[in-house]
C-alpha cells in the first residue's frame, strides 16, 4: 500500500501530525555534523511521550540556490536557519540580498516559487518539487551530513542504536551516576546533549544515544539501573541506521 507525502511547515507540525494519527510516519532532522542537534526535534521528543524513533538515516547534504527565473536578480533569499549556517562563508558574503530565515528549506522553496524576486537555499529535491531553476549548487561546507529520524507511534526494540531522554537530580554527581550505569554494562554512548527544562531555570534534560537495542540483555540491565539514579527516563526506541550518499 502506497503512502502520500505531505509537507509540514515545521518540525513540531510533523510531531503533531504523527501524534494525532493524521500521519502514520514522519521524518525529522535530529542532528547535523556541522551545526549539532536540532533543538526543536529534541524538545518534541522530550515533551511528546507518544512518538518514537524507528529508523535513522544519515544523508549527505547538498544545498542549492534556486529561483523561479534561474537568474541572480533576486532581492530575498529564504532558507532554514540551520541551512543558512551550513552554507560556505564566501557564498553568503556574495549574496547581495536579504536572507530570511523560515521554518524549513522546503517552505523556503515554496516561498521562492511565489516570489518573482525571491530565491531559496534548499535541497535539489525541494527546488525541483516547486519548479525552481537552480542557480548554483554545492553551497554547503564540506562533510555536511544530517541524521534524519523516521518517527511513529510504535516503539521498535531492535536495531543498531537506542535513544532515551532523562532528567537527573540537581546535585553534584547527578549526571555521573546516570552515566555509570552505561559504563557498568559496557555500553558505548554515541551522542549526548543537554537541553533546558522549560519552567526550571538552569536545569536540563539529557538526550543519550547508545550502541545496542532494547532486546539485548546488557541494555535491559542498564535500563533497570536508571530509575535509582534519575528523576525521569523516556525511551525513544531502538532503530537501524541507514547511510545514504
Amino acid at each position: 500500500m502506497g503512502s502520500n507525502l505531505v509537507e509540514s511547515k515545521s518540525i513540531s507540525g510533523v510531531f503533531e501530525a504523527v501524534g494525532s494519527g493524521v500521519g502514520r510516519l514522519g521524518v525529522v532532522p535530529i542532528q547535523n555534523s556541522l551545526e549539532g542537534p536540532v533543538n526543536e526535534t529534541l524538545d518534541n521528543l522530550f515533551s511528546r511521550r507518544d512518538v518514537y524513533v524507528n529508523r535513522v538515516i544519515e544523508l549527505g547534504i547538498n544545498l542549492v540556490l534556486a529561483s523561479v527565473n534561474g537568474d541572480r536578480g533576486f532581492k530575498r533569499v529564504y532558507s532554514h536557519h540551520h541551512a543558512i549556517r551550513e552554507v560556505r562563508r564566501d557564498v553568503l558574503n556574495s549574496l547581495e540580498a536579504e536572507v530570511i530565515p523560515v521554518e524549513s528549506t522546503s517552505h523556503a522553496a515554496m516561498l521562492a516559487a511565489k516570489d518573482e524576486y525571491g530565491a531559496a537555499i534548499c535541497s535539489r529535491v525541494a527546488a525541483q518539487l516547486y519548479g525552481l531553476k537552480i542557480i548554483a549548487d554545492g553551497l554547503q561546507e564540506d562533510n555536511n551530513i544530517t541524521k534524519f529520524g523516521v518517527i511513529s507511534k510504535e516503539i521498535t526494540r531492535s536495531g543498531d542504536r537506542t535513544m532515551l531522554l532523562a532528567t537527573v537530580p540537581h546535585r553534584p554527581g547527578g549526571l555521573l551516576k546516570l552515566l555509570e550505569a552505561f559504563y557498568a554494562e559496557g555500553i558505548n554512548l554515541t551522542m549526548i546533549y543537554s537541553r533546558p527544562l522549560r519552567g526550571l531555570a538552569w536545569q536540563y534534560y539529557f538526550l543519550l544515544e547508545f550502541e545496542g537495542c532494547l532486546d539485548e540483555p546488557n541494555v535491559e540491565r542498564c535500563l533497570g539501573r536508571l530509575p535509582a539514579v534519575s528523576e525521569s527516563v523516556r525511551i525513544c526506541g531502538s532503530y537501524p541506521i541507514q547511510r545514504l550518499a
